[in-house]
């Protein structure tokens, strides 16, 4: 079926509004009558519709994956029409032409998913950006939201972002660590959420730059990406998001099960947890090697207990903790990239007493609203899993040290790096 363009449906809705029947449309007079009588405005009352956007940054060797995702994102329940109590579901995409093709870039899209009446499909496509534009900058996921949040306003947003990630490192750091070493301070470009590939580089956001990136305040932010799950990241969105779902360790390529996402993020009352208890289960049914997941759901905003906890054990341990042995202690991580811990495997190995360990889990508790782990993560054997991946300075370098120290909030208030 022909699709309005977007322009052309708003100035027919301009035109037309009056006459439109609507349960939330309350016409009246502004003011009291000669009898006292107050009479509402015309206009709309608040919003009841949500609006879930999918973030997927699949300009690199995940595009495959992503596009596959997006198609079981169709493959399942969809807002039916576009009417102003509609819920909204939005994809900002970016793929390659063909694999392995970053020569000739494709844009960033914006579009809305849905179903007509019959049961049709529909993308409606809202924004395309300029090739050249990447996905992973903050001003063109500033750009998109925001133009959401404008022409869409909602009862609630919430995001789903996949692509690569390497947590809070900086950008680059994880694939070629050398480079920044050597270069001997930080102060580099390069940054660590999503990806697009480029003939000879990468293109890459920082942690911060991504908090900046997002202009309203979000119900959720799920993050189906490999090694998201650091307490830095979880409380950097402490302002940002009432939930933050993410993995401490990698995340297998097919990521969440996004043919039954929307069933629980368009809800009256939003369920990031049974996304994240859906992904567990589905990995932890599989057997053999792929029988490999971790994920925690945190409230960053009750995170407050944690960082006093943290910061008095930090400072009464911290000898220990720039002296620990990493191979000691649970880690998420292979192939040596050594900079992801778990955060209370850390405290112990530093020799908390165990009225201390049981304040630390209470401050833990007050914030994970849910945290799960296989026995083992591909080759890594899960014996500790707090939820929480944290930096082990001990077993970091100068560099990492620097950045970690001026650029990391977690950090600022617990001066786990001082």
């Amino acid at each position: 079926m022909k699709k309005f363009h977007i322009l052309s449906l708003l100035a027919l809705l301009s035109v037309s509004v009056s006459c439109f029947k609507d349960a939330n449309f309350e016409p009246g007079f502004s003011g009291e009558d000669s009898g006292g009588r107050t009479y509402p405005e015309r206009g709309y009352s608040q919003p009841v519709r949500r609006a879930m956007i999918v973030i997927s940054g699949g300009y690199n060797n995940l595009s495959d994956y992503l596009s596959s995702d997006l198609e079981d994102l169709e493959r399942g329940e969809l807002p039916v029409g576009t009417g102003f109590t509609s819920d909204i579901v939005m994809v900002l995409s970016r793929t390659v032409t063909a694999p392995g093709n970053y020569k000739d870039p494709s844009p960033v899209s914006l579009y809305r998913l849905y179903k007509d009446r019959m049961g049709e499909l529909h993308r409606d496509t809202l924004r395309v950006w300029d090739p050249q534009t990447p996905l992973s900058r903050k001003e063109t996921i500033y750009d998109a939201l925001s133009y959401v949040q404008d022409h869409y306003p909602s009862k609630g947003y919430g995001v789903v972002f996949t692509s690569h990630a390497s947590g809070w490192l900086p950008e680059g750091y994880y694939g070629s660590s050398s480079t920044y070493e050597r270069a001997g301070s930080p102060g580099s470009p390069y940054r660590s959420i999503g990806q697009d590939r480029t003939p000879n580089d990468g293109i890459e956001m920082e942690l911060n730059e991504f908090v900046e990136g997002i202009p309203m305040h979000l119900d959720y932010l799920l993050l189906d990406a490999c090694l998201s799950g650091c307490v830095e990241v979880a409380y950097a969105f402490r302002d940002v998001a009432d939930v933050v779902g993410f993995s401490p360790a990698e995340v297998l390529a097919s990521g969440f099960r996004y043919e039954t996402i929307t069933s629980h993020l368009l809800a009256e009352r939003p369920d990031p947890l049974a996304v994240c208890k859906e992904y567990f289960d589905y990995y932890d049914r599989i057997t053999g090697s792929s029988r490999a997941a971790t994920i925690t759901a945190v409230a960053p905003a009750r995170m407050g207990k944690l960082v006093s906890v943290c910061k008095e054990l930090f400072e009464k341990y911290r000898p220990a903790i720039l002296t620990l042995d990493g191979d000691k202690v649970q880690g998420y991580f292979r192939y040596n990239q050594h900079y992801f811990y778990d955060l209370k495997d850390i405290l112990l190995h530093a020799g908390i007493t165990a009225e201390e360990e049981a304040r630390l889990e209470a401050a833990l508790d007050e914030c994970i609203l849910y945290k799960a782990a296989t026995p083992y993560f591909l080759s890594i054997p899960i014996k500790v899993y707090s939820g929480l991946s944290m930096y082990l300075p001990s077993m970091g370098t100068k560099f990492l040290n620097d950045f970690y120290k001026t650029q990391i909030e977690w950090n600022k208030a617990t001066e786990l790096v001082k």
